[in-house]
C-alpha cells in the first residue's frame, strides 16, 4: 500500500499537466507510454511472489528492488512527457513505442522459440565464416537456413554478427582478418543474397579493439577498410538490411581525445581491469570508434555496435566514479557521434549482461581470475538485466535493439562448464553435457524479462511452467 501511494504522489503532477495543457496528438503518445508504464508494474507486481517463499516458482522479489521499479517508470513517464512537449507535432505520431527493440544473443539456432517464450522479438547468432565458406567459393548454409527457417515460424527478428576468417582467407593467427577484405565482400555478398529480406541486420565482426580478434594488432583504419569492402557488396544485396558495427570491448577510462571527447572521464585514475587490458594491448573503445570516424568510416555504416556490458554495477551507474566501467559507457559512445555529427545514427547494443558466480572450482580456470570481480547474484542479474531496458526507455532515444547476452550458452555441450559465457546465460541444463537427460531450466532473470516483456506489450500474464531447480 505504502509503495502504490508513492509512486501516485509522483504520476498525479505529471497527469496534471498533461490534462491541462496537451493537444490530443501529444496526449496520443503520452497516454500510451503511462499505460505501458502502469500494465507493467500492475502485471510485474502480480506476477510475482513476495518473501521467501522456496516453493514458489519465480523469483522473490524486495521492497527495495519493487521501488527500484517503480522509479525507473516514474523516469520513464516524466522522460515521455518532456520529449513529447519537445517534438515537433507532425513526427510525434511516427514514432513507435516502446522504440528499444528486446533481443537476446543465441548460441543454439534451434533455440530461437526460447526468445519467442520470452516475449522478444529479436534474436543475435553468430555466423561464423569459417564454417560458412571452408573454401573459396564453396558454402554452407545448412545453419543459417535453419536459423531463419526457426525465427519465421516463430516470428522472431534477425541479426547476424560474422566473423571468424576461414584458414584460407587469412595470413595471421585464427581470429586475423582476412589478407584481401574483398574475400570478405565476396561472401557477405553471398550471405546476404541468401538471406534477403530475412535478416534485419549484419553485425561486422566482434571486439576489433581486442588483439585476438584482430590478428595481434587493433586498427582502426584497417576495420573501416573491412566496411568499405562489405557496405555496398550487403547493399547490392538486400538494401533494407541494416550494416552494424562491431560492438567494441569495453576497456573503461578516458578515450575519444582526438575526436574532442573529453567530459567527465578526462583525468580520472584508471581502474586495475583497463591497466590489464591496456598492458595486453587492446585499444580504448572510445579511441577506437574516434579511429573509425577519422578513417572514414562514417558512410559505410548504419548503426553504431555496443557492447556495454555492466560489471559489477547497476545499469544505473554512472560512469566516471567507476573508470567508465558500467552499462552507461554506451553515453560516451553517443557524445563521440554526436561529436562527429552522427547525431542520426541509432546505438545497437549487441552485447550487455552481468555475469554469475561459477564456483571457487573455476576461479583459477581461464581468465577468470580478471573477471571475479564482475560477479552479481542471480537475483542482481535479474534486476539489472530488466532495469537496464527501462533505463534505455526512458533515456535513450536513440537506442534501437538491445540483446542481452546470453540467452543459452550454458544449455549447449561445446563450452567448457567454466566458460564465462555460460554464466551470463539466463537459461540452463543440470547436466549440459547430456542434454537429452537435462531439460533447459531457467535463472531468476529469465522470468524478470520475461514478465518485463509481457507487461511493456499490455499482453496477457504468461510463464513457462518451469521450476527453477539448483543454483546452476
Amino acid at each position: 500500500m505504502r509503495l502504490a501511494r508513492w509512486i501516485f504522489l509522483w504520476y498525479c503532477p505529471a497527469l496534471v499537466v498533461q490534462i491541462t495543457y496537451c493537444s490530443l496528438d501529444i496526449c496520443s503518445v503520452y497516454w500510451s507510454n503511462l499505460r505501458q508504464s502502469v500494465l507493467f508494474l500492475a502485471q510485474y507486481t502480480e506476477t510475482l511472489p513476495r518473501g521467501n517463499d522456496v516453493n514458489a516458482k519465480l523469483p522473490a522479489v524486495s521492497m527495495n528492488s519493487m521501488k527500484r521499479v517503480a522509479r525507473l517508470l516514474v523516469q520513464a513517464v516524466l522522460a515521455a512527457l518532456i520529449l513529447t512537449l519537445a517534438t515537433p507535432s507532425s513526427s510525434r505520431l511516427a514514432v513507435e513505442q516502446p522504440h528499444v527493440g528486446l533481443g537476446a544473443f543465441l548460441a543454439e539456432r534451434d533455440h530461437v522459440y526460447l526468445v519467442d517464450n520470452m516475449k522478444f522479438d529479436w534474436a543475435v547468432w553468430q555466423l561464423q565464416w569459417s564454417l560458412a565458406e571452408p573454401s573459396k567459393g564453396n558454402y554452407q548454409w545448412l545453419g543459417l537456413d535453419e536459423l531463419l527457417a526457426y525465427a519465421q515460424s516463430e516470428g522472431v527478428m534477425v541479426v547476424l554478427r560474422v566473423d571468424s576468417a576461414p584458414a584460407w582467407a587469412r595470413s595471421g593467427p585464427e581470429g586475423a582478418p582476412p589478407d584481401d577484405m574483398d574475400d570478405f565482400g565476396d561472401f557477405m555478398c553471398a550471405v546476404a543474397s541468401r538471406a534477403a529480406g530475412h535478416v534485419a541486420g549484419y553485425v561486422i565482426w566482434n571486439e576489433p579493439n581486442l588483439p585476438m580478434n584482430w590478428g595481434g594488432s587493433p586498427n582502426a583504419g584497417q576495420y573501416v577498410q573491412m566496411l568499405q569492402a562489405v557496405y555496398p557488396r550487403i547493399k547490392a544485396a538486400d538494401s533494407d538490411a541494416a550494416v552494424v558495427t562491431s560492438g567494441m570491448a569495453t576497456t573503461g577510462g578516458p578515450g575519444g581525445a582526438l575526436c574532442a571527447l573529453g567530459g567527465e572521464l578526462a583525468g580520472i585514475q584508471l581502474a586495475a581491469y583497463t591497466e590489464q587490458l591496456y598492458a595486453a594491448g587492446v585499444v580504448n573503445d572510445l579511441d577506437f570508434i574516434c579511429g573509425i570516424y577519422r578513417s572514414g568510416g562514417k558512410p559505410y555504416f548504419d548503426v553504431l555496435g555496443s557492447h556495454p556490458y555492466g560489471f559489477a554495477h547497476e545499469p544505473e551507474q554512472a560512469p566516471a566514479p567507476v573508470s567508465g566501467l558500467t552499462f552507461r559507457r554506451v553515453e560516451q559512445q553517443r557524445a563521440l557521434m554526436e561529436i562527429r555529427n552522427d547525431a542520426d545514427t541509432q546505438i545497437w547494443a549487441i552485447e550487455f549482461g552481468w555475469i554469475l558466480d561459477p564456483g571457487a572450482s573455476c576461479h583459477n580456470w581461464g581468465d577468470w581470475s580478471t573477471r571475479t570481480w564482475q560477479i552479481v547474484a542471480r537475483q542482481q542479474q535479474a534486476d539489472y538485466l530488466r532495469d537496464a531496458y527501462l533505463y534505455a526507455m526512458s533515456h535513450y532515444p536513440w537506442m534501437g535493439v538491445m540483446s542481452f547476452f546470453n540467452m543459452d550458452f550454458a544449455t549447449v555441450y561445446w563450452y567448457h562448464r567454466c566458460e564465462p559465457a555460460r554464466w551470463y546465460s539466463v537459461a540452463y541444463r543440470q547436466n549440459h553435457t547430456d542434454p537429452l537427460n537435462s531439460p533447459i531450466v531457467y535463472r531468476p532473470a529469465y522470468y524478470s524479462l520475461r514478465g518485463m516483456a509481457s507487461a511493456l506489450a499490455g499482453g496477457r500474464k504468461a510463464f513457462v511452467p518451469l521450476i527453477v531447480q539448483g543454483q546452476g
